[in-house]
């Protein structure tokens, strides 16, 4: 399965070396989540999934959640006219002023898509900083969201740092762990 998030050093072009490697387990444990390709295209009973971007990991368990309404929801972002370098950076504003998990969840898949190479960067005050991408068509992945939330029935999703994530792990579990 393919991520819906583009991700720097995401391991969707090489996942099947990785398969390989992967030793059968019953828990998965990723601490360095990413784009989610390994917990994607694995097949464990269960998996604990983590990251220190809290926008990243909120965005997960909105998914898991919500599913076909947070797609309904994030796909109105997607519009011609917001595909302009003039409304990502409202958006991005927005997204760097924002509490609101549904709205921060659909606007991190927005400006992921809409971004320079679908960079996940933040300055030293937190905000997100990522230049827009000038992409001609930037397509909303709703079936890349909904077969994530189809696989995230099995996971638990935590905002944890990777000591904790492995504190974790127990007998029989696997980690994959690249960061």
């Amino acid at each position: 399965m393919k991520p819906f998030l583009k991700w720097a050093g995401g391991k969707y072009k090489i996942i099947d070396r990785i398969l390989k490697e992967l030793p059968k387990g019953d828990l998965l444990v990723e601490p360095f989540a990413g784009s989610g390709a390994v917990f994607l295209n694995t097949d464990y009973d269960n998996y604990l999934i983590a990251d220190v971007n809290a926008d990243l990991i909120n965005l997960y368990k909105l998914i898991q959640e919500e599913g076909r309404d947070f797609v309904k929801y994030a796909s109105t972002l997607f519009l011609p006219k917001n595909n302009t370098e003039e409304a990502y950076y409202l958006f991005r504003d927005e997204f760097n002023g924002c509490s609101n998990i549904s709205r921060k969840s659909a606007l991190f898949v927005y400006l992921n898509r809409h971004c320079f190479n679908g960079l996940c960067r933040y300055n030293s005050k937190g905000g997100f900083n990522v230049p827009f991408g000038r992409y001609v068509n930037p397509i909303f992945p709703e079936k890349e969201i909904l077969n994530f939330h189809e696989k995230s029935k099995r996971a638990i999703f935590e905002i944890s740092d990777f000591r904790n994530t492995m504190n974790k792990a127990t007998k029989n579990s696997v980690v994959y762990c690249d960061p």
